[in-house]
């Protein structure tokens, strides 16, 4: 059966470089192979930075071992942080690199695009090069850009943009620049806890802001099971409704949005209970594979999804259909 990934990571080599030679936060320390995010959170860069750079060979090899068909492949998070003197050229090498990878290995890899989000447009003329003349199936952004949030209205253009070229936006989430969380260091300010509390977050953001209502092609894509949400979906629709609030500005609830507008991917989340919390919430047409290699272990997780008690049409929907009516494929 095929099976597409829609949450695949790399590292191009010219931005591992231009962290490595840059002074100020985040930047990456060679000696220590590590990526320093600030001041108090580091993330150990060793065990996963070959797998990152790898584009070769070796990747593909660890698709095939799993069963992994295609996989959308983005690049890991930095990009956005930069100020658009560097990320506007850092972004169209990244993208130049990935465009590289799927004529490399046709049908294997697509791409996903990086954007200079600090200069709105730049990042939409970038987004339309990509969708347009490489062929790029989303844009890959993350829940802050740590001098602004993805929810913020002057963003709007961007997402209008991707609505319009027909692409998804993957938003995976980053370390929160909201949330007193670096005194406890990466693991807890990173994956254990940080990364879910600012993509959800985000999202609800993004949902009372109005975006879906002013931009209704919005197609948005949220990792690890919805990001928690799934599971506290019916309280914030009553919450929102029992408490009417001026500053809300979303015409409808966000379980609706959930309905018209959002899909979740597997990635990082290999718990039984919240898969069938999320199916039951979402539906399975909502739920597609994300292997969220290397950052977790794309074994565990493929054979995860392999061993869930569904029919063999929700195994089809989960593993290809779902993805390839979103990818046109």
């Amino acid at each position: 059966m095929k099976l597409y990934d829609l949450e695949h990571h790399f590292y191009d080599a010219a931005t591992v470089e231009a962290l490595a030679n840059r002074k100020g936060y985040p930047y990456y320390d060679k000696i220590q192979k590590a990526i320093r995010w600030t001041e108090k959170i580091t993330m150990g860069f060793d065990v996963l930075q070959d797998k990152l750079l790898d584009t070769g060979e070796g990747r593909l090899a660890v698709m095939d071992r799993v069963g992994i068909t295609t996989a959308v492949v983005s690049a890991s998070q930095a990009l956005e942080e930069l100020d658009p003197s560097e990320s506007i050229g850092l972004t169209k090498k990244n993208n130049d690199a990935l465009y590289e990878l799927t004529q490399r290995y046709p049908g294997r890899y697509l791409g996903s695009a990086s954007l200079p989000v600090h200069d709105v447009g730049a990042a939409c003329k970038e987004l339309e090069r990509c969708v347009r003349d490489l062929g790029f199936v989303c844009w890959h952004t993350h829940s802050n850009y740590t001098k602004g949030n993805a929810s913020d209205e002057r963003f709007q253009p961007i997402f209008e943009t991707a609505a319009g070229l027909g692409v998804y936006v993957y938003l995976h989430p980053t370390l929160s620049a909201d949330y007193d969380l670096g005194d406890l260091d990466f693991t807890f300010a990173g994956p254990g806890a940080g990364f879910t509390i600012d993509a959800m977050v985000t999202t609800l953001k993004l949902i009372v802001s109005g975006l879906f209502d002013r931009v209704p092609g919005t197609k948005l894509m949220l990792g690890h099971l919805g990001e928690a949400i799934p599971f506290l979906l019916d309280r914030i629709d009553n919450r929102l409704s029992f408490l009417p609030n001026p500053k809300l500005r979303n015409q409808r609830k966000p379980s609706d949005y959930f309905r018209d507008n959002i899909y979740v991917t597997t990635s990082g989340n290999m718990s039984a209970p919240a898969f069938r919390c999320t199916k039951d919430v979402l539906g399975i047409e909502k739920i597609i594979f994300g292997s969220d290699y290397p950052y977790d272990n794309i074994d565990d997780m493929t054979n995860f999804v392999k061993n869930l008690e569904l029919t063999e049409d929700e195994r089809e929907l989960l593993f290809f259909k779902n993805a390839g009516k979103l990818l046109k494929i």
